[in-house]
């Protein structure tokens, strides 16, 4: 009888085991990354590639609402970081430039009291008749869960290098228009910026050590992927709800688009030493727990990769034509068959 007892007792502990750890299998499958939208106008269709129907983003607002997800600042994003755990359902809402259709969003937002960041392209707002007015930005200042952050001054493409590049002036340059942004933002706002979006999302390795140095805590791209805590902080990667991207649809295949970790890839981000490079790989973390993998390249458009280990990689390139490309690595989970990405950008000095 006694036997009996201690045999079950041993059966019901490894039952809980096993259980605690499926458990802790599916809660870790959840965690450790968030999705960052980035929109920039509302209800704007002579802007179709730019622009989201109100009606669209209502039901998108709506749905973040519905299904629970934790809709969270820059700040808040941050300190999940720090502690290396990112909660299931993470969700960051970014509005580039400081249109004056914001104000649409806006009344949306405060209704679910949502926080939310603008980018400020500084030149424009409470100048040019498109932008936020002074007012308007005052009245913004008021929420208590908006958070601001430098798009530049004079919103250029800081990312396009010469093949003969003048290092010193071109860092000048680029030191430059951010601490004019920062003069403006700060007799704006009311204190310095401490989040960079690079203007168009294009950026460089000597971009992103200026921003650094500069004392910026982030900056955010327009790569097409979700955020792992393990990613760089200074080419964070942000959803794109625009145009044809804007609806429904598209929009909850992104809040289920997981990132792709990449434990290293070449080439690496920015400036190319070479055209075209020998190869473009990355060493998967766990490649084995995935299927259909796929590398993208801007001009190229989609490959299939060989796969020798963890890496995917491919060979036998064409020199890039053009000044900029973005490159992807897409994978489907077999457990889950949800789509993972790793996205960044490489620069074709002109």
């Amino acid at each position: 009888m006694l036997r009996g007892l201690k045999q079950l007792f041993s059966i019901i502990i490894l039952l809980i085991t096993i259980a605690a750890g499926f458990i802790q299998t599916i809660l870790a499958d959840e965690k450790g990354y968030a999705v960052i939208l980035i929109y920039h106008k509302f209800d704007e269709p002579k802007s179709p590639s730019t622009s989201v129907p109100i009606e669209d983003f209502k039901k998108q607002m709506r749905y973040l609402y519905e299904n629970n997800y934790n809709v969270v600042s820059l700040d808040k994003l941050l300190q999940y970081i720090k502690n290396k755990n990112i909660p299931p359902k993470t969700i960051v809402i970014t509005i580039d430039d400081g249109y004056k259709s914001t104000m649409k969003a806006f009344k949306v937002l405060k209704r679910y009291n949502f926080p939310f960041t603008v980018f400020l392209y500084m030149e424009g707002v409470g100048v040019y008749p498109d932008y936020l007015t002074k007012k308007q930005i005052n009245e913004l200042k008021k929420y208590p869960y908006i958070t601001f952050g430098n798009h530049s001054f004079s919103h250029r493409h800081f990312a396009k290098v010469s093949k003969k590049l003048d290092k010193e002036k071109y860092v000048k340059n680029f030191i430059e228009d951010t601490l004019k942004a920062e003069e403006k933002f700060k007799k704006l706002i009311g204190y310095k910026p401490k989040f960079y979006a690079y203007p168009y999302g294009d950026y460089n390795e000597i971009l992103t050590n200026v921003l650094k140095n500069l004392g910026y805590k982030a900056a955010f791209t327009q790569d097409p992927a979700s955020f792992s805590y393990s990613y760089d902080l200074y080419t964070v990667p942000r959803q794109p709800i625009v145009g044809h991207w804007g609806n429904l649809k598209h929009f909850i295949k992104v809040l289920n688009m997981k990132p792709l970790e990449i434990k290293n890839f070449y080439p690496k981000y920015g400036i190319l030493t070479k055209n075209p490079p020998d190869k473009i790989e990355a060493k998967v973390r766990d490649l084995s727990n995935y299927k259909n993998c796929g590398i993208y390249v801007s001009e190229l458009g989609w490959l299939k990769p060989e796969i020798k280990g963890n890496i995917l990689y491919v060979n036998n390139l064409p020199s890039f034509k053009r000044w900029k490309n973005r490159i992807g690595f897409t994978c489907f989970e077999k457990s889950t068959d949800k789509q993972a990405r790793f996205f960044y950008m490489i620069i074709n000095p002109q």
